[in-house]
């Protein structure tokens, strides 16, 4: 008698797939298009609180980039102690850690990458900069964060993490989620920057007359312009469209599988 064959395991859904060539293409421009949609619908209204958290985690990444402690409020509030937590500096860096050798055990090159970068940008901003530097972060990164966050959660989509994180399904909620408030906070401050908007001042739970919103920092304390403010954040949104468009096209012409590659290549030599 022949040994029974090994039972096949199912194909895994197209849509799940990150080496698809036609998903890489043709889903971020629906989904970007569906999020355009929800974006200009009574729908938008249900958004608002995604919108003031990500302000919110913008705040919360810059503090916790440099080893302080920082909580997201999702009502407009995130408090952040200035002293420095070696808790929360060790605790990031453990974390990408585990990322950088989740990456290398599966030879997926881009989780080591964007370990490795954020390590670095850890190490400069917690011991390169004063701290006087690091709190003009934590307020300009308020609504900085909601330009690159929103990108990141799009940007992504293409990125094929450890498979413990179940990526597969969830980068389609995130997409669309960090698509609906980047197209968001991009329309508002191209109307700002035509002057069709007012430069949003105070903040959301003191109103308006608040001289410690973001805003009002970057004027009073750091000496900013109202022009600059307005030219720096609406040419944010021009870069981080420049870095989507890249990380589209890298991935429509498959360059993430040479990288791969390259990769388990260097794995394959060192073993």
């Amino acid at each position: 008698m022949h040994p029974p064959k090994p039972a096949e395991e199912p194909e895994e859904f197209v849509l799940l797939r990150f080496d698809h060539w036609r998903v890489n293409v043709l889903m971020p421009p629906l989904l970007l298009g569906l999020a355009w949609l929800v974006n200009h619908s009574p729908l938008k209204a249900l958004l608002t609180g995604f919108h003031v958290w990500m302000h919110e985690f913008g705040h919360s990444t810059a503090a916790w980039i440099t080893g302080r402690r920082a909580t997201p409020l999702p009502f407009g509030w995130t408090p952040i102690e200035p002293e420095f937590s070696p808790f929360v500096y060790f605790g990031v860096l453990a974390l990408l850690a585990v990322l950088f050798w989740a990456g290398w055990k599966e030879r997926k090159v881009w989780p080591m990458l964007i370990a490795v970068v954020l390590a670095v940008v850890q190490f400069i901003m917690t011991w390169q900069l004063p701290l006087h530097r690091q709190e003009f972060w934590w307020t300009f990164c308020g609504v900085g964060g909601e330009f690159y966050l929103s990108a990141l959660m799009m940007a992504f989509f293409f990125v094929q993490l450890p498979e413990k994180f179940r990526w597969g399904a969830c980068r389609y909620v995130f997409f669309l989620i960090g698509a609906t408030c980047f197209l968001h906070i991009v329309e508002f401050w191209n109307l700002v920057h035509n002057g069709d908007e007012a430069i949003p001042m105070g903040s959301l739970v003191n109103g308006e007359d608040d001289e410690g919103g973001d805003m009002n920092t970057l004027l009073n304390l750091y000496g900013w312009k109202y022009h600059q403010i307005r030219n720096t954040y609406q040419y944010l949104g021009y870069w981080c469209w420049a870095v989507l468009g890249a990380v589209y096209v890298g991935f429509a012409l498959r360059l993430n599988a040479v990288a791969d590659w390259v990769a388990g290549k260097f794995q394959k030599e060192e073993a």
